[in-house]
């Protein structure tokens, strides 16, 4: 699915723009029919056998009223989603939103789903998203932001052992969040400096190039494997806060940050994954759990960039009677050597993502907000999908989900650092958000998460909204 539809939108509207089901080749029934339990098997008469003895007729009963749901031999399926009629499930989002950050946002979300053959979620899916934002910015108007995605999903490979994901990205954003190292860093700007607008910013160009394998092993357990290859160009702007940390020096002669430069980064990761959850799409019950190790080799090697990380992303889901789902994560992530600084706000060895700050770590806290070698980060939610109705022959589904989320970084294995102040320490986000189902996979969330750090990024309203595609975790 799209993993980073609108990663630091904090308004959004997607607004539906078409779908259609193509079925070609109805092998089972028609998936909108009712849920029904399976039909007891009717034994076939044998043929007639004068040497077998007489068969007493079965004693036929009154005519029984259907089963109750709660009254059937197994509960209620959770999962009633029609994997063996092939068919195409295309949806597409036009996006319209706006933040402080990147202005108006325009673009568009279009996701491709192919089912055959039983292979769940899908045979495979595909999902292609473009967007640019609109700003005012110092000099007037501005493109600050665009973003492009192609992404892959194709399970069910090697007879089922093998899951390949490719995906090709380009984003460019001229004001990305830089507020300096460590769990205590702050939103303040100094007086008298020359650049106010831009002094927490700075540009970034990447491109990315990414592969991830899993190879089924036995039971619930997999091999994970990654491969990626990104171009990074970063750019600071005059007296703004990175142009003065990119010159500096730590008490050791080293710089106090790596990757101001451009630089090649490919990067190898290696690890096991476990899952028992019901669906892949709306988890009910289950585990899902990955750990693994990713090695870095910024090129040029002169730029000093060269790093391990090690990290885990436990996840669980526990019903709550037949509607609500607990669902908690559970993120550690460390990294060691010559790190980014732009890696210090990622975490994930296989797909890393932008924590602890944005819609996949403390929602609420801006990306950006907080750097550092080594994070910790854990949620909590409560979710339902509740509401089934359909437009125009096309099935939706909507529900809802309250959450909490909390985290934070330390900017070195000392924990006593200066840059990281005294005490807990923890960041943390509140918040709810709306489930929007399209067919059988494309699913659609917006969430609305307050958070103190959020007024460094709006100061008169301390709220982050963000539209993604799928479920957090």
């Amino acid at each position: 699915m799209i993993r980073a539809c609108l990663q630091r939108s904090t308004a959004c509207l997607a607004l539906v723009a078409c779908a259609a089901t193509t079925t070609l080749a109805p092998r089972v029934a028609r998936a909108d029919l009712p849920d029904a339990p399976p039909a007891p098997a009717v034994p076939t008469p044998a043929a007639a056998d004068d040497s077998a003895p007489p068969t007493r007729d079965p004693e036929v009963g009154p005519p029984q009223a259907p089963l109750h749901p709660h009254d059937r031999p197994h509960p209620p399926p959770r999962d009633a989603t029609d994997y063996v009629t092939r068919r195409f499930e295309p949806a597409g989002f036009p996006l319209i939103g706006g933040d402080s950050d990147i202005g108006l946002e325009m673009g568009a979300v279009g996701t491709l789903s192919y089912f055959a053959d039983g292979v769940k979620p899908y045979r495979w899916n595909m999902d292609l998203l473009a967007a640019i934002s609109v700003k005012q910015g110092p000099s007037g108007a501005e493109i600050a932001q665009q973003s492009y995605l192609w992404n892959w999903d194709v399970p069910g490979l090697d007879g089922g052992k093998l899951r390949l994901n490719p995906e090709v990205s380009y984003t460019h954003t001229i004001n990305y969040g830089y507020f300096g190292l460590g769990n205590a860093s702050s939103p303040d700007i100094p007086t008298g400096n020359t650049n106010s607008g831009r002094y927490h910013e700075w540009v970034e160009s990447i491109a990315q190039v990414r592969s991830s394998a899993r190879y089924h092993l036995v039971g619930p357990l997999a091999a994970q494997f990654a491969v990626q290859y990104l171009f990074v160009d970063p750019e600071s702007y005059v007296a703004s806060l990175l142009a003065t940390n990119e010159t500096q020096r730590q008490a050791s002669g080293q710089p106090l940050l790596y990757g101001t430069s451009q630089l090649s980064l490919p990067s190898l990761a290696a690890g096991f994954f476990y899952d028992t959850r019901d669906s892949e799409i709306f988890p009910h019950r289950g585990l899902l759990g990955e750990v693994g190790v990713r090695g870095e080799e910024g090129v040029p090697t002169s730029g000093g960039v060269h790093y391990l990380e090690a990290g885990t992303i436990l996840r669980g889901y526990v019903p709550l009677g037949d509607t609500f789902v607990l669902a908690a994560r559970l993120v550690l992530n460390a990294q060691f050597g010559n790190v980014p600084f732009y890696d210090l706000f990622q975490a994930g060895p296989f797909d890393q993502k932008e924590m602890p700050g944005g819609s996949a770590g403390v929602r609420g806290v801006p990306v950006g907000r907080y750097l550092g070698p080594l994070k910790a980060i854990g949620n909590v939610e409560v979710r339902a999908m509740w509401l089934h109705f359909g437009v125009l022959g096309q099935k939706f589904t909507l529900g809802n989900t309250v959450f909490f989320d909390t985290g934070r970084v330390w900017s070195d294995y000392s924990f006593h650092s200066s840059l990281d102040g005294s005490g807990v320490g923890l960041k943390y986000g509140v918040g709810a958000g709306i489930y929007v189902l399209w067919g059988q996979a494309a699913m659609l969330r917006i969430e609305a998460a307050y958070s103190p750090d959020a007024v460094s990024e709006n100061p008169t309203l301390p709220l982050g909204i963000y539209v993604d595609d799928g479920i957090m975790f």
